[in-house]
């Protein structure tokens, strides 16, 4: 899949959630206090990236934003001309220099490097925003006597500088320190956003693997079930454009109705004559396809049963069919 189809299944998804997000709005806060302290802290971003920029164009980190890094010359020099009253620099210990707390938004690799190259005290607050990490990559941080913590937002940012995607939506926080875990509640609050706790390697592993699923991989899906239509002589742009209705109205009926009540199709019928249709024909247009099929039919059987209730004799036939049929490929 190319990358302009990519941010195509990433906007055509973005829509759907867009029209759904009113339906489940999470309680507003009666006064979030968003400070630590007797004075709010001043804000620094190690990262410019997609995510870090949302953060930094966001009012109410704007507002207490002193400095924001980025590795890109050219970057920087966008930044310093969309908010000029903020220090724009190259190496993150230059943000840590003059802000107290300190966003770690590079990538996940770049996370543990970016917080061992800086000189912390005790006055710092250091967030990353990793879904996949655990507090443990902060460790130089609180060896030093900083309060650290996990903040990542259950969310996409396919582009740069967009802070409205930071409203209403869901943030895992990891964090042990009682101040700056009531801090980043507040600041969630403050965004329409819920918060949950998550600690471990093995929650933190589980749960970005969830969130890769429901987001990156389903938009990949979309433009893979797109793919399809070419056997009918239809592009793939125009197929994402016919898929779109039945793509929200999915949504919608998972927000609003649930699971196992939002699945459909043959697996809840038992319809094994149409199950085996679909096989034969997506392994002859792409084992790949396939194969990923077969493997998404095979996980999603259990809760598809869930509303179909078919007769374990069903269930042991269709499983068998898939599992028989990814040997094959």
């Amino acid at each position: 899949m190319t990358e302009a189809t990519q941010i195509k299944c990433d906007t055509v998804i973005h829509l759907i959630i867009a029209e759904t997000r009113h339906l489940r709005e999470p309680p507003q806060p009666e006064s979030p206090l968003l400070q630590m302290s007797q004075d709010e802290p001043r804000i620094g971003i190690i990262g410019a990236g997609r995510l870090g920029t949302s953060l930094a164009f966001l009012p109410y980190i704007q507002e207490r934003l002193v400095a924001i890094s980025s590795r890109r010359e050219d970057h920087r020099a966008w930044l310093q001309n969309q908010i000029p009253s903020v220090t724009v620099v190259d190496l993150p210990k230059k943000v840590a220099e003059i802000a107290d707390l300190v966003f770690i938004t590079t990538s996940d690799a770049a996370i543990e490097k970016a917080c061992d190259s800086i000189d912390w005290q005790p006055r710092h607050s250091v967030v990353h925003c990793s879904g996949v990490l655990t507090i443990d990559v902060l460790a130089s941080a609180k060896t030093a006597g900083a309060s650290v913590a996990g903040f990542h937002p259950l969310q996409t940012f396919p582009d740069y500088a967009r802070p409205d995607r930071i409203n209403n939506i869901s943030y895992a926080i990891d964090c042990h320190d009682e101040d700056l875990d009531a801090w980043l509640k507040d600041f969630a609050a403050l965004h329409n956003s819920r918060t949950f706790a998550i600690e471990g390697e093995t929650a933190h592993t589980a749960y970005h693997a969830s969130a890769v699923l429901a987001c990156g991989m389903l938009a990949g899906l979309v433009g893979v079930s797109a793919e399809l239509w070419q056997a009918a002589g239809i592009d793939r742009e125009r197929a994402l454009e016919m898929l779109s209705p039945m793509l929200k109205s999915t949504i919608e009926a998972i927000t609003e109705d649930g699971l196992p009540n939002a699945i459909s199709g043959p697996y809840v019928r038992g319809d094994l004559d149409t199950i085996l249709k679909h096989l034969n024909s997506t392994a002859a247009f792409n084992p790949d396809t396939s194969r990923a099929y077969a493997a998404l039919a095979l996980a999603q059987l259990d809760i598809a049963n869930e509303k179909g209730k078919l007769d374990q004799c069903s269930m042991n036939r269709m499983r068998r069919v898939l599992s028989d049929h990814l040997e094959s490929l």
